[in-house]
């Protein structure tokens, strides 16, 4: 018989889980019914739907490539009713031939766009035409305002508004980054070079003057800032407008400065010297007689090397002033391989000077243990060595800085869209103590003496200003003469001014010259001559006269 307790257990517990499983079942459809949904909705992340591309400006805040809008004109081809007569109304106001436009329209289904950048007046007068399947399209694109100054040196950009030439490709990621997350605009990085546009107008100037009256090749030309190593001018001719670099050649986008190498001639012969007075056996060096030529053996068999005239008894800054080949040569070939090929090494040559420009060509300066019994001495007068514009220019910096040799820079600072400084160049020193005190104040003497009375640079002085100057005139094998014999010259010229305490390294080389003269005295020297009087004038140097007069 089951007791009253058990009784009340069995009876009880079917009813209590009934009671607990109708109160679950009641939660359950509570929440379905009525409480709203907790799940997480996912959306796409809002991304920057354009991304507003740095300006770039010179040391000056003055602008060198910025954003501007344009229109470009297409053609929606499914919509276009007459192709020929759409050709013939668009290619009357862009200028393009209507059979042109058909026949490349013809190549597409759908879309085809005629001109890329329409002008003002050529979008004022399309956007007043209505003509069905033709659209204006708004896009970003990049402006040059000042055209071909400067040109290599900041390059362009392609249709999607990239870098692919110069700066503006060496900087793409600075320029232009990727869009940003939670923003409508993303704004790339400003850029502030080292030129100096004033000084850059001078210079192309100059250069400009030079091939009207000589019909040169081409022409490299500089200014360094001789203490800090910036630089402030670069002209690489002929020239091109980066906003019209489709109409231009390939070959003139190139940066010649960094990029074309060649041999430098007596230019070269500043550094020679350098490297001969810090041999360790210089107090054997003696004064040397020039009659007008220099013969040495090369154990079996005698090297004869030119000079234009005879130069008399020559020392070391007279070498420099008149350019005497046999003294230089003759100096080289008494001093250690070793030491002098080290010493020319310290100036930079025979490697890239700096890494900020893309297309640097590092030049030819062959190892000692390759030369032959010829080469030392002519290297020491600028053959058989291959330099850039840079790297003489870069060199220079050497005499104006107690023997160290400076590193060249462009690129001064690169500010983010908040003006946060992410980027910044300094002054710095690439190699200590290439040459001694006693040396460079050697060098910079007979370069001084070279634009005095009876000097090679005599044309480069400025009254009311002393300048230091060593000219040029190599001769250099064209390959693409018929058997190989014919010959190229570059005129050359540089100048470190003021003589007594060098602010500017200044360098030109005109290669192949085909006017009344070659050499670089009568070519380069006088431009640069040129360029210090109007650097005076712009306030840039300071003169001892109240008027500048320049030496003809």
């Amino acid at each position: 018989m089951v007791s009253r307790e058990k009784h009340t257990y069995y009876i009880l517990l079917p009813l209590i889980t009934a009671i607990i499983g109708l109160i679950i079942f009641s939660y359950l459809l509570y929440l379905t019914l009525f409480s709203k949904s907790q799940k997480e909705k996912y959306e796409n992340p809002v991304v920057a739907s354009r991304v507003l591309r740095g300006t770039i400006y010179d040391r000056n805040g003055k602008i060198i490539a910025i954003e501007t809008p344009y229109y470009s004109c297409a053609l929606l081809l499914r919509e276009t009713q007459d192709l020929n007569k759409s050709a013939q109304i668009i290619g009357s106001i862009v200028n393009l031939d209507p059979a042109f436009i058909v026949r490349e329209a013809s190549k597409n289904q759908l879309y085809y766009q005629v001109k890329r950048r329409l002008s003002y007046q050529e979008h004022e007068q399309l956007k007043n035409i209505n003509l069905k399947g033709m659209v204006l399209e708004k896009r970003y694109g990049r402006s040059y305002p000042q055209h071909y100054h400067g040109g290599q040196v900041v390059g362009f950009t392609d249709g999607e508004n990239q870098g692919i030439e110069g700066l503006e490709r060496v900087l793409n990621s600075y320029l232009s980054p990727y869009p940003n997350l939670n923003e409508s605009i993303t704004y790339g990085s400003d850029v502030y070079l080292t030129l100096d546009l004033d000084l850059q107008y001078l210079l192309d100037q100059e250069v400009i003057n030079i091939d009207k009256e000589h019909k040169t090749e081409t022409i490299v030309a500089l200014i360094l800032d001789a203490k800090t190593g910036e630089i402030l001018a670069s002209s690489s001719f002929p020239f091109f407008d980066p906003n019209y670099f489709n109409q231009s050649s390939v070959d003139t986008y190139q940066n010649r400065v960094i990029s074309t190498m060649y041999e430098p001639g007596s230019v070269f012969k500043v550094f020679s010297l350098g490297a001969v007075l810090s041999n360790g056996n210089n107090n054997n060096l003696q004064d040397f007689y020039c009659d007008g030529s220099y013969t040495f053996s090369m154990g079996n068999t005698d090297a004869t090397i030119n000079c234009v005239s005879a130069h008399g008894l020559v020392d070391f800054e007279k070498m420099l002033a008149v350019s005497c080949n046999g003294a230089v040569a003759h100096w080289a070939l008494n001093t250690n391989d070793k030491q002098f090929y080290s010493v020319l090494s310290s100036f930079g040559f025979g490697k890239k000077v700096q890494n900020e420009l893309s297309g640097e060509s590092s030049g030819i300066l062959k190892h000692y243990d390759s030369w032959s019994a010829r080469s030392k001495s002519t290297i020491a007068f600028g053959q058989e060595v291959g330099v850039t514009a840079l790297q003489i220019a870069s060199g220079a910096t050497v005499f104006a800085n107690e023997g160290d040799l400076l590193h060249p820079y462009i690129i001064k600072e690169i500010r983010d869209s908040n003006g946060n400084t992410v980027l910044k160049n300094e002054r710095k020193v690439a190699f200590e103590n290439v040459l001694e005190n006693s040396v460079v104040q050697t060098v910079l003497d007979g370069m001084h003496k070279a634009t005095l009375a009876g000097g090679t640079a005599i044309y480069s002085s400025v009254e009311g200003l002393n300048v230091a100057s060593k000219t040029g005139t190599a001769q250099i094998a064209d390959l693409n003469a018929p058997g190989y014999s014919g010959f190229k010259f570059l005129a050359s010229t540089l100048s470190l001014v003021p003589y007594e305490n060098p602010k500017y390294v200044i360098y030109m080389g005109a290669l192949n010259p085909s006017g009344s003269t070659i050499w670089g005295s009568n070519i380069t020297s006088p431009a640069i001559g040129s360029l210090i009087a109007n650097m005076i004038r712009q306030g840039k140097l300071q003169s001892q006269l109240s008027e500048i007069i320049v030496l003809n």
